[in-house]
């Protein structure tokens, strides 16, 4: 018997050393609202392979129905680390989603998760095509999802874009790190069918302020 159990015991660990590890790829990541809604897609990036720009660069690995995506890093030092992530000591790693999704979009959803520096948060954009132009839109808020301790800091970010007016059938993310030493973790990304009608981010946390606030008020006014 106990030669059995140590025979598992390297099984068992690395099990839930898996378990583990793919959990926190995706830490605090959440479900939009409209995720399986008709019209809508959704997938990510756990595991890369193609460290630099080579197209077609890192195709969704994360289930779902995310076809037409790509995720691309622009910068020639990085490198693939052995959990699969894009890790740049020397240079700023500098970021492009593309989704084709073929059908008129109302909105997106990005969730990333890094580690060591951060992201440079303001470097966010969505840019799609129009009569030969290429124009930006904001996305809302910037929504932090997680942050913990690690080598440097691990921070799971969330960016929602609200297309409706705009309905573009085809789209691009762009992102770059603030600085050297970031390993890029994991990514999901979510989009919707025009039409479908989605509380705003910004509005969900007024709603839940809101709350809070009167019920500290109700309280008050008890105690009084």
């Amino acid at each position: 018997m106990k030669t059995h159990r140590s025979s598992l015991l390297p099984t068992l660990t690395l099990a839930v050393c898996a378990a583990g590890l793919a959990q926190a790829a995706t830490t605090g990541f959440v479900t939009p609202d409209y995720r399986n809604l008709p019209g809508s897609t959704h997938g990510g990036w756990e595991v890369m392979t193609v460290p630099g720009n080579t197209p077609p660069g890192n195709r969704p690995d994360l289930p779902g129905n995310l076809s037409g995506a790509s995720l691309l890093q622009l910068d020639p030092r990085a490198v693939i680390t052995g959990t699969g992530n894009i890790y740049n000591h020397a240079g700023v790693s500098s970021f492009d989603i593309s989704h084709n999704p073929g059908q008129p979009v109302g909105w997106v959803t990005l969730q990333v998760r890094t580690s060591g520096t951060e992201l440079d948060y303001a470097s966010v954009r969505l840019t799609y095509e129009l009569g030969g132009q290429t124009l930006t839109v904001a996305p809302l808020d910037r929504i932090e999802l997680d942050r913990s301790a690690g080598m440097g800091v691990n921070v799971s970010s969330r960016w929602d874009w609200n297309l409706n007016a705009i309905a573009p059938t085809a789209y691009r993310i762009q992102f770059g790190a603030k600085e050297p030493l970031m390993s890029f973790d994991s990514a999901v990304l979510d989009a919707a069918a025009v039409g479908v009608v989605v509380p705003e981010p910004a509005t969900w946390a007024l709603v839940g302020l809101g709350g809070v606030m009167g019920l500290v008020l109700h309280r008050r006014r008890t105690a009084l």
